[in-house]
């Protein structure tokens, strides 16, 4: 099945998704991850064949709209847009599926909501590694200094896609086929060139970041049922993540083959069975 291009005007601008099997039984949000968009899903969602599937473009990202000159792109500022967008849909409760930040946000919300949420599938990422607070001004710093420089960056232009693509997978560690679904969504055609139609704010160091104890407040109260599915050649962050779900009893880990986008690649069959699997079991 195909999807079916929504947009939602929430918290002051529009926020582009995509939408497959509605009226399905399972209700789900997904949301990828950075500098990523809604194209993230095209190869697992179709296999979800249960779920009623919403891939979000996040803000700055995709055919999504940019946030005003004086927002930032703070994670938790997410959080808000998916609780408006189920709102929108009259899903009090429903499902989250995150890749990456995607995931990050998807834990966070259910930390923060979890009467909203009835399960939680996390691909190849749970929480943001910790800084240590001694690092805050140099942090803040960082985010003063970039964003400042952001007023006058550009993104890189391309002279075909193919040359976006060849960018991403170099970029990424992604095959062409996964760099071209995610290139395709995010280029626009201007002046005899191809542009990101990314906020190039979100290539920017954020204000402040996550300590531990933050990390460990976060997933000592998840109630949601969850499941963390890890890619073996993943980030280089999987042995953390590992460990972050063996501390602290709840968060229930599983390692399969593949890269960091493994989902958008062979073992996207084997993920789906999984997913949707899991999530019925949650019903």
């Amino acid at each position: 099945m195909s999807a079916v291009e929504r947009t939602f005007t929430v918290n002051g601008y529009q926020l582009a998704a995509k939408e497959w099997n509605k009226g399905a039984e399972l209700k789900v949000i997904a949301s990828h991850g950075w500098l990523d968009n809604a194209a993230s899903f095209d190869a697992l969602a179709p296999l979800l064949g249960r779920c009623h599937i919403l891939a979000l473009d996040m803000p700055g990202h995709g055919l999504s709209d940019h946030k005003s000159p004086q927002a930032s792109y703070n994670i938790w500022d997410d959080l808000l847009d998916i609780l408006a967008i189920a709102d929108d849909m009259e899903w009090q409760t429903f499902n989250l599926l995150g890749h990456s930040r995607g995931a990050i946000i998807s834990l966070m919300l259910s930390a923060a909501m979890p009467e909203r949420i009835q399960a939680l599938v996390m691909l190849d990422a749970v929480l943001p590694l910790p800084v240590d607070i001694a690092e805050t001004p140099k942090q803040l710093n960082k985010f003063l200094v970039e964003r400042r420089r952001a007023l006058h960056k550009k993104l890189p232009r391309y002279a075909s896609i193919d040359e976006a693509v060849a960018a991403r997978c170099k970029a990424a560690n992604m095959n062409q086929q996964s760099a071209r679904t995610i290139v395709e969504r995010g280029l626009v055609a201007r002046d005899g060139s191809y542009h990101w139609t990314t906020d190039v704010r979100l290539t920017t160091a954020s204000a402040f970041k996550m300590t531990a104890e933050h990390n460990k407040a976060l997933v000592e109260s998840i109630t949601t049922p969850n499941l963390l599915l890890l890619a073996e050649g993943g980030l280089g962050a999987r042995k953390e993540f590992i460990n972050i779900a063996e501390s602290y009893g709840t968060l229930h880990c599983q390692t399969l083959p593949g890269s960091h986008h493994f989902h958008m690649e062979e073992q996207a069959g084997d993920i789906a069975a999984i997913v949707e699997t899991f999530f019925l079991q949650q019903k």
